[in-house]
């Protein structure tokens, strides 16, 4: 990539990750973002698994996410908040090199943005993508700030409603939102003993709530909140916050009185659509490539969201590093990571199907039986958190 031009629509986790190999390898990389540098510190947390964190270690000393943060261990509560479960992280630490944790994405991409800027590379904030000109050999782009041109290729870092895949690949399937939003909230409560343990997922008498406590004594929490009319993904109104607070009371009320004490104390609660993406036939043209939620969105369920995003990064930087004509190295990139998210991404389909309520009957096998079932979870998970890019053939 020596002495290639890249721009890169995008500056949450996949693209300055990729922008960062880029620059390593000789490339002369340039990312533009339609959100204010402000925006970039909002909202809430996300998990990072093994196979996500050995691959950010790998572009940036990692140690200042654990400045704020949850554990990864899981602790599965019924709505009683009896303990009928438990899956820890330790053996990920001896299998994996590392152990999943609960982290503010504010975090991760603020770590990436600074070892981005040792390399001197720059980030245009406020600068929306408006439309791609391919007519020529080279990429030109017009943009909210102006015109930019002269690049060797374009990539699609844009997120899950990407403007990117939106002009390059008009045909395109759009996210189809699904009816639930993901809410939450970090809370500090006064007299909350809580230890940073692990993460409460819990089975309520009416809907899924789970919740934790960071190294700092704060509560992190969320779940999933049925709303059948779709909001504005942009703008979360404190008319929903109320509406969302209200409900969230009333489905558990009958549940653990710390769920009740949590969502009472919480007053900026945060919530955004979920969306379910198409699988998408083409990731890429001559010149032009998507990548993380671009190109194949994830819902959050099993917090693979970010780790998949950094893998992609770092697979399309083996390939654009081996091949020099892009189009061959945009083929291989997708030949290689298609049938692994799609994997993913049924999988988490299918966890946040497991998440609705359960009848009295399978209620009493779920209680009984789910610890019975933590070791073929471990080895069920083996086979995402034991990535390497190193060992993929490219």
């Amino acid at each position: 990539m020596k002495g290639k031009k890249v721009l890169i629509a995008g500056a949450g986790i996949a693209g300055p990750a990729l922008a960062i190999a880029l620059i390593e390898q000789g490339a002369g990389v340039s990312i533009i973002e339609s959100r204010s540098k402000s925006q970039m510190e909002e909202g809430l947390f996300i998990g990072i698994s093994p196979n996500g964190l050995n691959i950010l270690r790998e572009l940036t000393d990692i140690t200042g996410l654990y400045d704020d943060y949850c554990p990864g261990a899981l602790h599965f509560l019924n709505a009683r908040g009896k303990c009928i479960a438990s899956l820890g992280t330790a053996y990920q630490k001896e299998q994996y090199g590392i152990e999943s944790v609960q982290v503010r994405r504010s975090a991760i991409t603020r770590l990436l943005h600074e070892r981005l800027a040792s390399l001197g590379g720059t980030i245009q904030y406020d600068c929306r993508l408006e439309f791609i000109d391919v007519s020529g050999e080279k990429v030109a782009v017009r943009t909210s700030n102006g015109v930019l041109g002269d690049f060797d290729i374009l990539i699609g870092a844009d997120g899950i409603h990407s403007r990117c895949r939106n002009i390059a690949f008009p045909r395109s399937s759009k996210p189809v939102f699904t009816e639930l939003l993901s809410t939450g909230a970090i809370v500090d409560i006064p007299g909350w003993h809580d230890t940073t343990e692990a993460i409460n997922m819990t089975f309520g008498e009416r809907a899924f709530f789970a919740y934790a406590t960071s190294n700092k004594g704060g509560v992190w929490w969320f779940n999933n909140f049925y709303r059948k009319q779709e909001p504005d993904r942009r703008k979360i109104d404190p008319a929903l916050q109320h509406e969302i607070k209200t409900e969230l009371l009333k489905l558990h009320r009958e549940d653990d009185r710390k769920i009740t004490e949590i969502i009472t104390a919480t007053e900026d609660l945060f919530a955004y659509p979920i969306y379910d993406m198409p699988q998408l036939e083409k990731w890429y043209t001559r010149n032009i490539c998507l990548i993380g939620d671009a190109a194949h969105a994830i819902s959050p369920h099993t917090g693979q969201g970010a780790s998949l995003a950094l893998e992609d990064s770092a697979v399309l930087a083996k390939c654009l590093a081996k091949y020099g004509e892009s189009e061959k190295a945009f083929s291989v990139f997708q030949a290689l990571r298609q049938k692994r998210v799609e994997k993913v991404v049924a999988q988490a389909r299918k966890i946040g199907k497991s998440k609705s309520k359960a009848n009295p009957v399978a209620t009493f096998f779920r209680d009984f039986f789910l610890k019975h079932f933590i070791n073929l979870e471990k080895k069920k998970m083996d086979w995402i958190y034991a990535y390497k890019v190193e060992e993929v053939n490219i």
